[in-house]
């Protein structure tokens, strides 16, 4: 099954547009640079702050724990990344205020930084994501199992158990990236707002 084929928005972006991943991208220092400095993953939402042709300059925004700056995260305490930057890309995230859990021994911060993509795989809207997704959770994972609640684990276990089905599955590497986005953003312990 091929992953959001269907999903790719006109590239009519303007600055300020909230726009989603639909699959994984590639992120640039600059707008004319070949050399990916880290990736974007499915259903991040990101801000365009200029347009040059089919190029974005983006703002991604998210969570950093103290010490690993090149991973920003959806939600502070759960592993569901929003972009990985290569630690060698010369960028770091621009630090805020301190977001750590009560329950988290780890320090949180939020972050933004502005990175460079090109408009493709690109959506105005995550719902038609998060749609395709559940299709896919509902014809692949029914197979061999009754289906769970997504909100029957936390996000940070419905990594490993995706992960742990993905050979049986037969889904290709982009539909179990959406998929794990989608049941991890819609956890037990995920807050109903974000």
């Amino acid at each position: 099954m091929l992953c959001c084929s269907h999903l790719f928005a006109d590239s009519n972006f303007q600055k300020g547009d909230k726009l989603y991943a639909t699959k994984v991208k590639d992120l640039y220092a600059q707008g004319d640079n070949q050399k990916a400095i880290g990736r974007l993953l499915p259903t991040a939402e990101v801000e365009v702050v200029e347009v040059k042709g089919d190029k974005l300059l983006i703002k991604i925004s998210g969570y950093v724990q103290e010490g690993a700056h090149h991973a920003i995260y959806f939600a502070p305490n759960r592993r569901i990344l929003n972009a990985a930057l290569g630690r060698t890309a010369g960028i770091t995230p621009k630090i805020g205020a301190d977001k750590t859990p009560k329950d988290s021994v780890q320090k949180w911060n939020v972050a933004e930084v502005t990175v460079w993509s090109d408009s493709a795989n690109l959506n105005k809207e995550v719902q038609s994501l998060y749609k395709q997704a559940n299709e896919s959770y509902v014809a692949n994972c029914s197979i061999c199992h009754s289906l769970y609640e997504t909100t029957k684990f936390n996000a940070n276990q419905w990594s490993g158990i995706v992960k742990s089905m993905s050979m049986r599955s037969g889904m290709d590497k982009e539909s179990m990236y959406l998929l794990t986005q989608y049941l991890q953003k819609n956890a037990s312990d995920m807050p109903k707002s974000k």
